[in-house]
């Protein structure tokens, strides 16, 4: 994930730690905002949450001061692995900052209202660094220009690397940011660079506060239920510019800061925008829905008292700049808006019309025939100024003229000749003088007009937030209208005992595959089934399935509806994913330690309020060691985190965790074999229970293998299970699922007893043979 300009955040942030390497201080600077944010957090030895904070912000670049042992190496490896680049500061650097001090020339109000954040040491430590590291006090448009507030660590899902892979949340650095292999891509309808930007914020920042994400919910409930109404909004967020940035320019204009400032170009776009502004805002203040409420104190509230504040900006542009002209893309004052500069305007003009006459003179002088209607004397740039041209067929004419006015020859070119006057090389001086003239004092009416200008650059920012939030949720209704599965909002549970969804498709495979999808459901309650075991043969669904379930709840809780027929879901503090480990291989390790790292990063960050998705854990190495580890991790995640879990495995005896613990349930993806051909065929679908049989001879016969591979495997397979105890420990568990007259058969106590329980239930015991249980 490198990192892109146009849709993240232009910021930098600083990592520091104690002595002891358990407690970390974070810090980061928003170069457009001029924010500074800092927290401070335990953290666990795979940085977990240093990884997740990277992930969040996607800053450009990150420092890092005074790391611990082996810290410096491992921030390295995470840092790599989310596309940001590392560097370290000089001790010396750090000394040379005297932070309250710096503060007080930086901050807006000074250190003394920021308590709260003095209290975090470390994070203030982290803010000292990295305040020296930028040279923050170098840059005048920095001073009494900052903010400093705590970024809220609990406010926000915790999303590591291994959930942001699995659930193929940002693009890949090949993929386009509208590419619909990802989520950002496919919910990117956006009108506008800060509704891009918004979006990639609320998706990496999924929210927990079950009424902040109501509120959104509410927004795009209303959206969704007037499409002619999200066209007009739509329509007019086309016109909306990058207004971050020019809030950033109007800011170094204002400071006199020598960095890039604000442009004539930059005030016509705003402009624009205020108009376009100005139109939603009417048509918000149209809605008289239930969400009216909501609607006032999300957008109208703020929007109407952002366009009182620009009531002064609207005339100062009509006033001053030519929007005729700035049409045609030609950026200038009004003629209008200064009599002198008026005058100056004539006077330049009534200096080319002389040039003008000059050039008719000679052209009548010199009689050359011309093509149609061209002139055979033009007068055109060139490095004297103005000067008279002729095409080469007429160069001798040139040359040879004795008459007067008399002609000087400037170059003789392949195909043209320019020449000049006396009168014309003294106009050319007129003109020069005119054009500074006239320069000079439009360069002053436009530094003026900036200047004024530069004062709104604190409402600009105000209307850049309030924009890029109606941009995304217009973005998230439009996506919930024309997705090719159906949308719906889902209930939250804020007693978070209920995770219930009917129908859950996974939006990703829907968008990019011609075939139809098989929905499927899940109901998980807290006391009750919070762990579910999902078997089944490969390629049956079950890691579409369990990814669909995160996706679900990562989109309800940016504030999206969500791809199903209705859904009861709680509000997650993580969602953590142990899926696989292709990019911990290009790193350097192995596939059962990257499955390892992951799932210890479960065990230690996971709490009740998590959802959990667990894929073929174990299978890096021995079945035994596999089975172990996968049994003790459920066992762990059920009874001592008691999460809510989905947890995917090719060890069908997991199944008997069922019955060795409460609140497990099993489920399964269904395959049936065509008694005929043999024929293995997937129906995707999930069905309660454990699955019965493992199909890897199957699959392996669909990708082609040779008819006696195929079958040394299964006869291979059908003697490993009979000699293991795994093979044991499944026929215990298939007899366990028998009904209790059938078992009564086996549990006979000699022969004659037996054979009657036997004859007895015939029709039942047939059936048990006929699904292969081995009697």
């Amino acid at each position: 994930m490198a990192f892109d300009s146009e849709v993240q955040e232009n910021a930098v942030c600083c990592i520091t730690a104690t002595g002891s390497g358990d407690q970390f201080g974070w810090a980061v600077f928003s170069e457009d905002l001029r924010a500074f944010r800092i927290c401070e957090y335990l953290e666990d030895v795979h940085l977990s949450r240093t990884e997740a904070l990277l992930l969040q912000l996607q800053p450009k670049r990150c420092c890092w001061f005074a790391l611990p042992n082996e810290v410096p190496r491992k921030l390295r490896s995470v840092a790599e692995s989310c596309g940001v680049e590392l560097e370290e500061v000089k001790s010396q650097t750090a000394k040379e900052v005297d932070l309250e001090q710096d503060l007080g020339r930086l901050l807006v109000d000074g250190l003394g209202r920021h308590l709260e954040e003095q209290r975090h040491a470390q994070g203030m430590k982290s803010l000292a660094v990295l305040i020296g590291h930028l040279q923050l006090l170098n840059e005048a448009g920095n001073f009494k220009a900052c903010t400093l507030g705590l970024y809220p660590l609990r406010n926000f899902v915790f999303l590591d690397k291994a959930a942001f892979s699995a659930l193929n949340v940002l693009p890949r650095p090949e993929e386009s940011q509208r590419s619909s292999t990802n989520l950002l891509g496919f919910l990117n309808r956006c009108r506008s660079q800060i509704g891009q930007r918004r979006l990639r914020q609320w998706l990496t920042q999924p929210l927990t506060d079950p009424q902040k994400i109501s509120r959104r919910h509410d927004i795009v409930e209303m959206l969704v239920g007037a499409d002619s109404f999200l066209r007009d909004l739509e329509g007019q967020l086309r016109r909306v510019p990058d207004l971050e940035r020019i809030a950033a320019r109007l800011h170094r204009t204002h400071a006199q800061s020598k960095a890039q400032g604000a442009t004539l170009e930059d005030l016509v776009n705003l402009y624009h925008c205020i108009l376009a502004t100005d139109k939603m805002v009417q048509a918000l203040e149209a809605y008289q829905g239930k969400h009216r409420e909501v609607l006032e104190g999300t957008l109208l509230e703020r929007l109407r008292s952002i366009m009182k504040d620009f009531g002064n900006f609207r005339a100062l542009v009509e006033q001053t700049i030519d929007l005729q002209q700035a049409e045609l893309r030609n950026y200038c004052i009004s003629t209008a808006f200064d009599p002198s500069l008026k005058q100056l305007a004539m006077q330049r003009d009534k200096v080319r019309e002389q040039m003008e006459a000059v050039r008719a003179d000679v052209d009548k002088k010199l009689n050359l025939a011309g093509r149609g209607n061209e002139k055979s004397v033009s007068l055109n740039e060139c490095p004297e100024g103005l000067a008279l041209r002729v095409t080469k067929k007429h160069q001798q004419a040139v040359q040879k003229w004795n008459g007067k006015p008399p002609l000087k020859v400037l170059s003789l070119k392949k195909t043209e000749v320019f020449f000049t006057t006396t009168e014309l090389v003294k106009l050319n001086k007129d003109l020069q003088q005119a054009v500074d003239d006239y320069q000079k004092q439009t360069d002053a009416l436009v530094a003026k007009a900036l200047k004024v200008a530069s004062t709104y650059s604190s409402v600009v920012e105000r209307l850049a937030d309030v924009l890029a939030d109606l941009d995304v949720l217009c973005s998230l209704a439009r996506v919930a209208l024309t997705a090719p599965c159906t949308f719906v909002r889902a209930k939250l549970d804020e007693s978070g005992k209920d995770c219930v969804i009917d129908g859950a498709v996974h939006v990703l495979v829907t968008a990019n595959s011609t075939q139809s999808f098989v929905a499927n459901s899940v109901e998980m309650h807290r006391d009750l089934s919070r762990l579910h075991l999902i078997t089944g043969p490969n390629m049956g669904g079950k890691s579409t399935y369990i990814r669909s379930i995160a996706l679900i709840a990562l989109l309800n809780q940016m504030g999206s509806f969500v791809p199903c027929r209705s859904a009861v879901l709680p509000c997650f503090d993580s969602i953590m994913c142990r899926v696989g480990a292709s990019d911990m291989q290009l790193r350097g390790i192995s596939t059962f330690m990257a499955e390892m790292l992951e799932a210890a990063c479960i065990l230690n960050v996971a709490t009740e309020r998590s959802l959990v998705i667990v894929d073929e854990l174990g299978r890096g190495t021995s079945t035994a060691d596999g089975f172990g580890i996968a049994w003790a991790i459920a066992k762990h995640l059920v009874e001592d985190t008691r999460c809510f879990t989905l947890f995917a495995t090719h060890f069908h005896e997991l199944a008997a965790l069922e019955q060795a613990t409460a609140a497990v349930r099993n489920r399964h993806a269904t395959a049936v074999v065509e008694p005929q051909s043999g024929r293995l065929t997937f129906l995707y679908a999930l069905a309660d229970g454990a699955a019965d049989q493992s199909y890897g001879a199957f699959v392996a016969e669909l990708a082609g293998f040779p008819e006696r591979v195929v079958a040394e495997a299964r006869r291979q397979a059908e003697e490993l299970e009979s000699a293991s105890s795994f093979g044991r420990a499944r026929k215990r568990r298939k007899q366990e699922m028998l009904p209790e007259s059938v078992q009564n058969i086996f549990e006979a106590e000699n022969e004659e007893d037996f054979v009657r329980l036997a004859t007895e239930n015939l029709p039942k015991l047939q059936n048990f043979l006929d699904e292969g249980c081995d009697v």
